[in-house]
């Protein structure tokens, strides 16, 4: 063997050889992972952004996974957040439940590396916030408070119905309609109550306030699940269509509702296209390429008897959804 090369020793030791060369090549960088963490299980909406998302990634070549939490608050919210934060995603999209609620969890997060895009609403301190996709939730308010004044004609008592402070999306609405309310001084508004997204609860606020004010002209429901307990509400005190109904929202049990003259006007989202944003600004961040700060998405308000409108923008699940 005297005066063979090293290297001729790989014919001999072939494993070893492989093992070496294996060794010695540089690594593979892991593919770039996509979580998506919705408000809650099961909401037409959120199930939507989620079908506009996986779309928007298939087309794109990424792989997005779902994740959210049984209850639409920032306390059920924060512990997926948690469990995202342990997987390492390159990227996180969230629609938060909470401004407060999931702040420090995602300021976590971020910290680690994790770039953060927020869809449909924001956070406390966006500070490290990569991009917001978001509406204009409080002209949307404005534009519920223009279409109750002329539903009622200019006068008597409104009860906005919400979700409790914290949700800076249905607080921008409800602030948006105190507001665009002040255009008409016949109008009296009663301030809003609180139905943290049960819409039993809803149903229960209506019959109460009735029993108080029986003049009731208007509600406002600031989300789906509100405008549904409100119906059940005004239907067990015989007031449907007494009493004008503007709601948020697009869900398939409002644009039913709306059809039957239930329900005077929607104000519509488009959260699948909000979803497909999302990932679209996603792409642009894995791209290395800059990102806006905000990104706004329209809102559409359905008036009376444009069910066609309706049509297309009710709230569908058009994809499978698996967390």
């Amino acid at each position: 063997m005297d005066g063979i090369p090293l290297r001729a020793g790989c014919s001999i030791l072939a494993a070893a050889c492989v093992l070496a060369v294996a060794l010695s090549a540089p690594a593979r960088a892991a593919d770039p992972s996509i979580a998506l963490i919705l408000g809650v299980k099961g909401s037409p909406f959120d199930d939507a952004l989620a079908c506009g998302a996986l779309d928007a990634a298939k087309k794109l070549g990424l792989h997005v996974d779902l994740f959210a939490p049984d209850h639409f608050t920032g306390e059920s919210q924060a512990p997926v957040v948690d469990a995202v934060t342990a997987r390492k995603p390159t990227i996180t999209i969230i629609s938060p439940a909470d401004a407060y609620g999931v702040t420090r969890p995602l300021k976590q997060m971020a910290e680690r590396g994790t770039k953060i895009i927020t869809v449909d609403t924001v956070v406390a301190d966006p500070s490290f916030v990569a991009s917001d996709v978001i509406t204009s939730n409080t002209d949307g308010g404005k534009t519920a408070a223009t279409a109750m004044i002329e539903a009622i004609g200019g006068k008597g008592p409104v009860l906005v119905i919400t979700n409790p402070p914290g949700s800076v999306a249905q607080d921008e609405r409800a602030k948006g309609f105190e507001e665009g309310l002040k255009s008409a001084p016949g109008v009296t508004y009663l301030g809003p109550q609180y139905q943290n997204d049960d819409p039993q609860k809803a149903a229960e606020i209506v019959t109460s306030t009735l029993a108080a004010h029986p003049d009731l002209a208007g509600i406002f429901a600031t989300n789906d699940q509100g405008a549904i307990g409100a119906i059940t509400g005004l239907r067990q005190a015989g007031a449907i269509g007494r009493v004008k109904l503007v709601a948020y929202d697009s869900a398939a049990a409002e644009v039913n509702a709306f059809k039957n003259n239930q329900i005077s006007v929607l104000i519509a989202q488009d959260p699948k296209r909000e979803g497909e944003m999302s990932v679209e600004i996603a792409k642009k961040i894995l791209d290395g390429q800059s990102v806006e700060k905000q990104v706004l998405a329209d809102t559409v308000p359905i008036m009376s008897g444009d069910t066609a409108k309706a049509d297309r923008y009710e709230y569908k699940s058009d994809c499978s959804l698996s967390y």
